[in-house]
């Protein structure tokens, strides 16, 4: 009897242990189709079958990509296949970009306007009175960066060094001049003036600059926060921009130049100029440009879409913070104060601004290059935008003029009136 029993656990053992190997193998098999089935179902989802990097070399094949082709061919599966091509742009704001710029005839001129936080290019417009230019001036990089690369040099200063808007430079000679003597002299005269970081930005003291980029950026941390923004480096996109250029010595005097703007040797596109301003605005990140939102085959099936993307960061939120300041000051008090004039008081005046100017002669093409790099922030809309004129014989329009109508084209409908701010961000100067 004692034998039996023993038998039958003996059975009930091997019965569950059965039942458990049973058990375990269907588990198995049931994530097996389960994981089938969800891998299926992401395969069906609509996905990028091409690259960015596609896309924009079958822009850069298009003869006038300043048109912006609707159609362009790109290989799949080793075959040339046509693609209709949607862009990102805000047709109001291109059109009335389009129609301004025109309005004031410039020599050349380009204009682009991005969603500093998404890479989205908003506008980007090209232009020049003579018929057998073909090229999108917006994305070629020939331009002399001028004072705008003082931008780089108050991050490099201000991460770096503790510079903040408040410091103050001792200095002797004029605001838009650059000698020898006046940089390295370190005389206190009479003369001698004594002049904040944030009213040197503003006026686009190039004295000041020089000092800070020969005796306390240094030449190692000047090119690197020009690659932080943007500078001696290929920037990922789905359009062909030309590569930016500072070519920056460790030669003081050199490096004196390069740190003020005041050479012809730091070239720009108006593209990385707008990636600039998208920066700051953005707490310091900067993102990847792109134009086209999405492609898709004849048939309807979409075989590019557009994500933004993180290119890099530039500065710290804190120091972006503070170059947005020095930027303001630019507006109410420095050396756009004039095209802006009155902007605070009228129906915008709840928009958060900024900007840097710059201008110096250039030779591609010949003419005296008028610069204007900013942002406008009103709620969660963020945009960053660079206006760039080419003047020969005659001057037409100022660019910071020209981005002050394009700020004011862009938020004209985005806001009611019931969300001016009680107190304008310009109100505190009496010189508006």
């Amino acid at each position: 009897m004692g034998k039996n029993v023993f038998s039958m656990k003996g059975y009930l053992k091997l019965f569950l242990l059965l039942l458990s190997v049973v058990s375990i193998s269907l588990s198995i098999i049931y994530r097996n189709d389960l994981h089938a089935f969800f891998t299926n179902e992401t395969e069906q989802l609509p996905r990028s079958k091409i690259t960015k990097t596609e896309i924009a070399v079958a822009l850069a094949e298009q003869g006038e990509f300043h048109k912006f082709p609707t159609e362009v061919e790109v290989p799949i599966k080793e075959d040339k296949t046509k693609l209709i091509v949607q862009y990102t742009f805000d047709p109001q704001l291109q059109e009335s970009v389009s129609d301004l710029i025109r309005l004031y005839g410039p020599d050349y001129g380009a204009m682009v306007v991005l969603d500093a936080s998404t890479g989205r290019v908003l506008s980007m417009v090209s232009y020049s009175k003579h018929t057998d230019n073909k090229e999108n001036l917006a994305v070629r990089a020939t331009f002399p960066s001028a004072s705008v690369f003082k931008l780089v040099t108050a991050a490099a200063a201000i991460s770096e060094r503790n510079f903040t808007a408040n410091t103050v430079i001792s200095f002797n000679g004029g605001n838009h001049t650059l000698y020898r003597r006046n940089v390295f002299g370190n005389n206190v005269t009479r003369w001698t003036r004594y002049m904040t970081l944030r009213d040197a930005f503003a006026h686009s003291v190039n004295t000041v600059f020089g000092k800070i980029g020969a005796y306390s950026v240094g030449a190692y941390d000047l090119r690197e926060y020009a690659s932080r923004f943007g500078f001696n480096r290929s920037i990922n996109a789905d359009i062909p921009i030309q590569e930016s250029t500072a070519n920056i010595s460790d030669d003081p005097w050199s490096l004196a130049e390069s740190a003020s703007g005041y050479t012809k040797d730091t070239k720009m596109s108006p593209l990385q100029g707008a990636l600039m301003a998208a920066a700051i605005v953005n707490n310091g990140v900067m993102m990847e440009p792109y134009v086209v939102q999405s492609a898709h085959l004849s048939d309807g099936t979409t075989v590019y879409r557009a994500e933004p993307r993180i290119a890099t960061t530039s500065v710290t939120p804190d120091t972006a913070s503070e170059i947005r300041e020095l930027m303001r000051e630019t507006i109410i008090n420095g050396t756009s104060r004039g095209s802006f004039r009155g902007f605070y008081k009228g129906p915008f005046a709840f928009l958060n601004i900024g900007g840097k100017t710059g201008s110096l002669s250039g030779d591609s093409p010949p003419g005296k290059y008028d610069w204007f790099v900013g942002f406008a922030e009103g709620g969660s809309q963020k945009i960053a935008i660079a206006a760039l004129s080419i003047h020969g014989k005659y001057w037409r329009v100022k660019s910071s003029f020209l981005a002050r109508k394009t700020i004011e084209a862009y938020f004209k409908d985005k806001f009611h009136k019931t969300h001016i701010a009680a107190k304008p961000y310009g109100e505190a100067s009496d010189n508006i």
